[in-house]
């Protein structure tokens, strides 16, 4: 009851209101800086977690056609080039303080049992519909077949050209039996070329007048009742039986399914990838091998045309189930995904714990999903073999490692979950090795380096911008070029590798720049409210108990004691306090979402132009769910706390008069 009197005062004071509303006004002017300040500390912070900065390299030089150092001129010399090479030694750039990680990608051959590889394809109308869907062969194939015809058969060779098709020709064949063991064959073929140069032809004019067992050279004979044994390449069109597994020629077999004799991939003794401009990209050596058509009786009586055929035959088998795979430390450092030409569209990325600790999960891309019936969760039995796959070549859909089992044997193998599915897309980024640098394969399956038994030997592996890149802290880019400078790293000199550096930062930059515009605007706010929150604090609570003073004093001679005056005063304090608090959270907490989404929205809008310019928009398009527009609840309770400054305040202006004469606290003249 002794409260009353100070409650019926206050209520009665029109000073109230005023009071009521400076403690508002300035409580939501603060608890709107506030909440912009941890928007914009929260999202530079989002800024640095979400966005990273990725320099892709290149190494130059003056080389020859194959990337080797040679002097500037010299005979062999092609021109000052960006080459991939193996064995270099990066390890004085990547000790940078400015670099966070690296990653060198290595990549392998897996054997996948009941899944052979395939590539989809398909054929629209003019009108874009849809026609047709079907799969081509990946790998090569050996046949042993014999024709239908009931007369020898003459395969014409004709040598490769522009009007090659205008020469084709058809035969029926029946297929007795063929190595990928998965294909059932159409019962006739066409022929052009038959896949030999004219050089590479009349080299084995000995072997096609064996084969045909007379003096001609221009032709193949084939007799009818004779079985033959022929390494044929990789061919379509197919369509899967779903029941039985079997691959069966579509509607469009007869029309691409050429019969095209090839040197098998495993009878390459090397693959030199080349940059000279003349050549397609990949130079190939292999040994002195048996004609890759031969008679199935010659093959049975000769040893060691027969243990040729039938180690190539297993291999085959093999090679038609081999799929890639990428094997990383960090799939967020090939170029691709951090540029936005690989996305994860279902599952999850593979964590930081299950790279540490080699667990085995992987990632697949949409078209394997799509055309091995995988999903999220499938596990795969993978029997893995070390490639030397050149990734330069991958635009190339039909290139794959080479599984050969007498010099790439089977170094780990286990059951990987698949974890995540990845699509492919236009890929924005740019570098002198642009088509083989930000590309790739659209059936790569990555997963973790240390999942495989085996470790490769990286101080022999190929440093190329599709295989290598460095992860660089946020913002340090010039600092890293300074010091790549300073060092000479990145100093052309005769005699040496250069390293050139792309960097892609996914926006970063601009990012920052702009959230940092908006942090500085806050803190400017922030500064500003505080300082009108203590200055009305201070004047409310000195005013407040000017005001009080008298009913103090008159409480006091009525028989009140200090304790409980100063109890009342502050119990009136806090009931102005917690309607100011409460009036100016709500307002200041709406304030912000307003003013803090107007303000983000303009500086996203020039974060999006700054972008456009030289960044892929994706990785911002990523993160604008995760840049704050509203205020924060805990954060506005937090703030409209600040406004207890105005009773501690007056708990000190109080102190000053509490311990004077009741009539002391009267004003003059009523004492």
């Amino acid at each position: 009851m002794q409260y009353k009197i100070f409650i019926e005062q206050l209520k009665r004071s029109k000073k109230t209101v005023v009071y009521l509303c400076l403690l508002a006004i300035a409580t939501a002017f603060f608890v709107m800086s506030v909440n912009l300040y941890a928007n914009s500390s929260g999202n530079l912070k989002v800024a640095e977690e979400a966005f990273s900065t990725l320099a892709v390299t290149e190494l130059y030089g003056e080389v020859d056609k194959y990337g080797n150092l040679v002097e500037r001129n010299s005979e062999e010399h092609i021109g000052y080039e960006a080459v991939g090479v193996r064995g270099y030694d990066f390890s004085e750039f990547v000790n940078s303080e400015y670099v966070e990680s690296y990653d060198l990608r290595t990549n392998y051959g897996a054997f996948i049992e009941e899944h052979p590889a395939m590539i989809y394809s398909w054929s629209t109308n003019s009108k874009g519909e849809l026609l047709e869907e079907y799969w081509l062969m990946r790998s090569n194939n050996v046949i042993r077949f014999k024709i239908t015809a009931e007369q020898p058969m003459e395969l014409e060779y004709v040598p490769p050209g522009p009007d090659r098709w205008t020469n084709r020709g058809f035969f029926g064949i029946e297929v007795l039996d063929e190595a990928a063991a998965c294909f059932d064959y159409p019962d006739r073929l066409t022929y052009s070329t038959l896949g030999y140069k004219q050089e590479e032809w009349d080299a084995l004019a000995e072997e096609i007048k064996a084969f045909n067992q007379t003096d001609d050279t221009d032709k193949l004979i084939l007799q009818p009742g004779v079985e033959y044994i022929a390494i044929v390449g990789y061919h379509g069109y197919w369509t899967r039986n779903e029941e039985t597994g079997i691959w069966e020629p579509s509607v469009r077999q007869g029309i691409g399914d050429t019969f095209s004799l090839v040197t098998p991939w495993q009878d390459f003794e090397s693959w030199c990838l080349t940059y000279d401009d003349s050549k397609e990209g990949v130079e190939y050596q292999w040994n002195n091998t048996p004609f890759p058509i031969q008679r199935w009786e010659d093959v049975q009586n000769d040893p060691q045309l027969k243990a040729y055929f039938d180690d190539l035959w297993q291999d085959i088998y093999v090679q038609q189930r081999t799929h890639n795979v990428v094997a990383t430390d960090d799939v967020s450092s090939v170029p691709a995904f951090h540029l936005g030409g690989a996305e994860l569209t279902e599952g999850r990325y593979i964590t930081e714990k299950e790279y540490a600790e080699g667990a085995k999960v992987c990632l697949i891309s949409n078209e394997l999903a799509e055309n091995q019936n995988w999903k999220i969760g499938d596990k795969l039995n993978m029997k893995i073999f070390e490639s030397d796959y050149i990734s330069a070549e991958a635009r190339n859909n039909h290139t794959q490692p080479i599984y050969n089992g007498e010099v790439t044997p089977f170094v780990s193998e286990g059951e990987y979950e698949i974890v995540g599915i990845y699509s492919s897309y236009e890929v924005k980024g740019y570098t002198e090795l642009a088509t083989s640098t930000t590309e790739h394969l659209n059936y790569n399956i990555y997963l973790p380096t240390k999942s495989i038994s085996v470790q490769r030997d990286l101080s022999d592996e190929m440093v190329h911008g599709s295989t290598f890149s460095v992860k660089l802290k946020n913002g340090s880019i010039d600092a890293f070029k300074a010091e790549m400078e300073e060092k000479g790293i990145t100093t052309v000199e005769a005699g040496k590798y250069v390293p050139t550096f792309h960097y892609y930062d996914q926006g970063y930059s601009a990012v920052r720049s702009s959230l940092l515009s908006m942090n500085s605007t806050a803190k400017l706010l922030l500064l500003l409210s505080t300082i009108l929150l203590l200055i009305v604090c201070v004047l409310i609570a000195y005013f407040f108990w000017q005001n009080q003073r008298q009913t103090v004093g008159i409480f006091r001679m009525l028989g009140g004691t200090k304790k409980h005056a100063i109890a009342a005063v502050l119990t009136c304090a806090m009931i102005l306090t917690g309607v100011g608090a409460v009036a100016g959270g709500v307002v200041g907490y709406g304030t912000a979402y307003v003013v803090g989404t107007g303000i983000v929205k303009a500086n996203v809008k020039e974060i999006e132009m700054d972008m456009s310019q030289d960044n892929d928009l994706s990785a911002l398009t990523d993160q604008q769910s995760h840049i704050r527009v509203a205020a924060d609840p805990l954060v506005t309770l937090a703030a409209s706390g600040a406004s207890l400054l105005y009773p501690a305040f007056l708990l000190g202006f109080a102190a000053m008069d509490i311990d004077k004469e009741p009539r002391e606290l009267l004003p003059k003249g009523k004492a």
